[in-house]
């Protein structure tokens, strides 16, 4: 008998994957000290849009997620689907810390720098950015290794449940290697990191893609 499934979660999955590399797509690099980092935020129309559309995308996905490791509940990949879980909510969790960073502090230290400069106002806002942002790219260096780890085990669930096609467990091993790896061999201040997080959410948008089509 075919079991028609609710296609609740793998419209999150698809749309938040969306939404996300959407924002991402929109995203300026951030390059420079704090000073001319903070100019470019200031200077980058939709910052606030583009980060709250990357911090709503988060729970979207995780949702997505959540119903794709439920598929697996009743197969041979059931334990790595669990533990997937448990360690994305982990990597998401510390994802969105340096999102929100940006979007709050980020944002309003920006148009504090530029009403101020120059001056000793700019000069404090610009020690205050620098103090803040290393945690958050502490944050999104450690959230990619924890995504990286929650990927390898969905491919591992998907190879062992045969759920979904193999190309699907292929592809969720190679994202989660990519994430285990980029951060071990860069520093927080690089863009590679984006690249390993942007094979997850190109992931990401292909399950939903899948597991809406296949009952």
């Amino acid at each position: 008998m075919t079991v028609r499934r609710s296609p609740f979660y793998p419209l999150c999955l698809l749309v938040g994957a969306m939404l996300f590399g959407g924002a991402g797509l929109f995203h300026p690099v951030l390059r420079g000290d704090g000073a001319e980092q903070l100019a470019t935020i200031a200077g980058t129309r939709g910052w606030h849009a583009i980060h709250w559309s990357l911090l709503f995308a988060l729970p979207l996905m995780l949702a997505g997620l959540a119903g794709l490791a439920e598929r697996h509940f009743e197969s041979p990949g059931a334990g790595p689907a669990r533990a997937g879980m448990i360690v994305a909510t982990f990597a998401f969790s510390l994802w969105a810390l340096n999102i929100l960073l940006m979007a709050g502090a980020g944002s309003h230290l920006a148009a504090t720098y530029v009403a101020t400069a120059p001056g000793l106002a700019a000069t404090h806002t610009v020690f205050l950015y620098d103090m803040l942002h290393p945690f958050g790219l502490a944050a999104e260096r450690i959230a990619t290794f924890a995504l990286g780890l929650a990927f390898y085990l969905f491919g591992w669930a998907t190879w062992n449940g045969r759920v979904l096609p193999v190309w699907l467990s292929w592809g969720a091993f190679g994202a989660g290697i990519a994430c285990l790896v980029v951060p071990l061999a860069v520093p927080e201040t690089s863009v590679v990191l984006f690249y390993g997080q942007a094979a997850v959410v190109a992931w990401m948008a292909a399950a939903g893609v899948v597991a809406l089509v296949r009952p």
